[in-house]
């Protein structure tokens, strides 16, 4: 897989060309309290600080990743792997990727409690990443919806606390219900 190229093709329009493919993947990957509705994904693909995108390798689609670069970290929302290409690295490869842009990922993942959110946090782990010490929930993504137990995780493990409530209410504002 080293030699392989991977990259992202950001998403900003519903006319896009790979949307068919990745939409799916985006709704089987994710319950519904932890993703939009299509119908507000789609609204929101021209937001400026959120990178909606297919994963390609070798020009092939493999899976999405939405991020947001919000200046000092970037948050990331989403990540899914197609299942018939899951178990080949390319998570590891898109984190790495991801990176690259220098700096630290903050991303919610689900508490564990059954042999796939336990797979998740040990995926994460692996990385690099580990569970900061804060009470997190994740905030609804549609009204009437209530807020989801989860950890917050990064890459980073010397955030300063107050940078991090910062960060924090940042990425909530702009990414959840409040704001879409």
């Amino acid at each position: 897989m080293e030699n392989l190229i991977l990259s992202f093709e950001r998403i900003q329009s519903a006319s896009h060309r790979i949307l068919d493919v990745v939409l799916p993947l985006y709704s089987e990957a994710f319950p519904p309290e932890e993703r939009r509705t299509t119908s507000d994904l789609l609204r929101m693909l021209q937001q400026k600080e959120m990178f909606f995108s297919a994963i390609l390798l070798e020009e092939q689609v493999v899976g999405l990743i939405v991020y947001w670069r919000f200046g000092g970290f970037n948050y990331l929302e989403h990540l899914a792997v197609l299942p018939s290409r899951r178990k080949q690295g390319i998570g590891e490869m898109v984190l790495k990727e991801l990176q690259k842009e220098g700096a630290p990922i903050l991303l919610e993942v689900e508490i564990p409690h059954d042999d796939d959110s336990t797979r998740r946090v040990t995926f994460y782990h692996r990385m690099g990443f580990s569970a900061l010490p804060v009470y997190y929930h994740q905030p609804p993504y549609r009204k009437g919806d209530t807020v989801v137990p989860m950890m917050l995780f990064s890459d980073k493990n010397d955030w300063d606390p107050e940078i991090l409530q910062v960060s924090t209410e940042l990425f909530q504002n702009r990414v959840y219900y409040k704001n879409n």
